[in-house]
């Protein structure tokens, strides 16, 4: 059985796939996404990944860490318009002593109707849309210093390494 987080879920072959429904007030003046919020999406689909993996942003804070941004890169293929739906493959791209890497492949999704409130990806119809990588370093909550990441957290994310 696949787990699922809020919608999200992770297939066997260990890609997380967080599902993503463009509002019309993320569209800008051309009608497609304005570029930031490609990093807010990627923003809730790590929190869903993190969650999945038993490392959501409370335990990490019980326990005294956090991830913080500390780079992100955003290479655009295609766009996508109002009422679009998408979808976030996340993938732990490295591993390293105090820092992570996560790859997220954001694909447009062409959709079957199914009823009033679900939609089913179609087994065709998906297109690259951006590729983010985004660089995590694990601090201290007090003091706010860089520490290794977890032994607990470190596994999980090793586990999941493309």
């Amino acid at each position: 059985m696949n787990p699922v987080v809020s919608g999200a879920v992770v297939n066997n072959d260990t890609v997380f796939r967080y599902p993503v429904d463009v509002r019309f007030f993320e569209v800008d003046s051309l009608g497609v996404v304005f570029n930031m919020w490609y990093l807010g999406w990627c923003d809730e689909a790590m929190s869903a990944f993190m969650e999945s993996i038993g490392y959501g942003y409370a335990t990490l804070r019980v326990q005294g860490f956090d991830a913080v941004l500390r780079n992100a890169q955003i290479e655009w293929a295609d766009s996508l318009e109002a009422f679009q739906h998408a979808e976030i493959g996340v993938l732990v791209d490295h591993v390293g002593t105090t820092s992570f890497r996560l790859r997220y492949d954001i694909d447009r999704i062409e959709t079957d109707r199914v009823g009033i409130d679900r939609v089913e990806a179609s087994d065709h119809g998906r297109t690259r849309c951006a590729r983010v990588a985004i660089t995590y370093v694990c601090v201290a909550v007090d003091g706010r210093s860089k520490v290794p990441i977890p032994a607990d957290l470190r596994e999980a994310l090793v586990r999941h390494h493309t």
